[in-house]
């Protein structure tokens, strides 16, 4: 299946109707470009976990609270981990490692850094507060429930303790659960309404973004900057972005059972060489497709986005 889903994307035309291109896809492929006010969706009002795509609206909810400034200073201890992928662990000794909100955003936004942002939901006062953001912006169709602790645990059948900070004993904890209980563990995440969103919230809240409806000019710019500069991902979106455009984007992705994915994601902002600005958003749902066809069918998405403008 792989080679006709790069031959998808290499035949993409700019009349390219997402539903032509996701047909056929072993899985739910939630897509929307919108391009001004053009709008082009292909399942754009169904739920899709958002994963990781989560980080980024976390991070604009926290330059949205006049509490926090980029620069301001912040120490983080070892009891503020989590779990997952966290660079920032490295750094973190048992007297702390000094950092600043701003460098927390970036590494939540480029490396996906999970432990950053946990630190950020529980400064701004947990994920009520996160999805307070979004009511209080009037963007509906997203949802914020649980921090990157809570959601990564509960789909192994966990509930999160402390300890589990300590990697070895998440592991030492997720090897004595059943398979079987493993797995229903993560059919329950995959029916769960909790932390989604629809592909048309997404590109609204891409949209607003970079239009500079959420935040102040600094703090959307430096945003942009984090997204310009994500280091994830570099087989979806950017596979299919001409060399000539620009792509400001945040990826997510679950785990995968008995070949089941419920999320490879990316939303961005495409900007084309006139300044033009798209934004994209692509949710690859309950796939039993590979890893790399996953990721085509997001650069196809892409590609059809561009060869269209």
């Amino acid at each position: 299946m792989i080679s006709s889903l790069v031959l998808l994307a290499t035949l993409a035309t700019p009349a390219a109707d997402l539903d032509t291109i996701t047909k056929n896809f072993p899985g739910r492929v939630g897509a929307c470009i919108q391009d001004g006010t053009k709008l082009n969706c292909t399942r754009g009002d169904e739920r899709f976990s958002l994963q990781s795509v989560v980080k980024l609206i976390v991070s604009v909810a926290v330059l949205d609270d006049d509490r926090f400034r980029v620069n301001q200073p912040i120490t983080v201890y070892p009891k503020d981990l989590s779990v997952s992928v966290q660079p920032i662990a490295q750094y973190v000794t048992p007297n702390g490692y000094k950092t600043t909100i701003g460098e927390l955003i970036r590494s939540t936004i480029m490396t996906s850094d999970s432990a950053a942002c946990d630190i950020l939901i529980a400064r701004l006062g947990g994920p009520k507060a996160v999805h307070a953001f979004l009511i209080r912006k009037g963007i509906t169709g997203m949802r914020v429930d649980r921090d990157e602790r809570h959601l990564q645990t509960e789909t192994d059948g966990l509930t999160w303790r402390d300890e589990f900070i300590d990697p070895k004993v998440l592991e030492a904890a997720i090897a004595k659960i059943p398979e079987g209980k493993r797995y229903a563990a993560y059919k329950r995440y995959q029916a769960d309404p909790r932390d989604t969103s629809t592909p048309k919230a997404m590109t609204t809240f891409l949209t607003r973004l970079v239009n500079g409806d959420l935040l102040p000019p600094d703090r959307t710019a430096f945003i942009l900057q984090a997204m310009a500069d994500c280091t994830t991902g570099a087989d979806r979106l950017k596979a299919g972005t001409p060399s000539t455009w620009k792509l400001a984007h945040k990826t997510g992705s679950s785990g995968t059972r008995r070949g089941l994915t419920v999320a490879t994601n990316d939303v961005g902002i495409l900007t084309a060489p006139d300044g033009r600005k798209i934004s994209i958003a692509v949710f690859v749902g309950d796939s039993t497709a590979s890893p790399d066809e996953r990721a085509a069918m997001i650069a196809a998405i892409a590609k059809a986005a561009t060869a269209s403008n």
